[in-house]
């Protein structure tokens, strides 16, 4: 049976790391993040070299000290949680990619389908 849990994450806190604090204090080792939704103060992306010729394509990580809001999706896989995001910025723009980690601002919050 599938069951909807929240994790809500706070000011100043490290997204990821809270995350996965939260799985593993609540014995989730396989879900689907069907929602990440909240704001960022600074964060860590990885993304695809647009240059790349290679498959898999090479990619690379970069640490943003900008404020987003944030929205996202993926999964959880033994215990570790993987998320691709779209980090909104002043002005219309955005950035995506895989989410290393970032520092929450206001708040976030994570929606997990787990079977329990």
């Amino acid at each position: 049976m599938l069951k909807q849990i929240k994790v809500k994450i706070g000011e100043g806190e490290k997204i990821m790391a809270s995350l996965e604090r939260e799985l593993a204090a609540k014995g989730i080792k396989e879900a689907v993040i069907v929602s990440c939704v909240g704001a960022l103060r600074d964060f860590e992306l990885i993304t695809i070299h647009q240059d790349s010729k290679k498959i898999p394509p090479e990619h690379y990580k970069k640490k943003f000290d900008l404020k987003a809001e944030l929205m996202g999706n993926g999964s959880v896989a033994a215990g570790s949680a993987h998320l691709h995001v779209v980090c909104g910025l002043d002005g219309g723009t955005a950035l995506a990619g895989h989410l290393v980690e970032g520092t929450v601002t206001y708040f976030a919050e994570v929606t997990l389908l787990a079977e329990v």
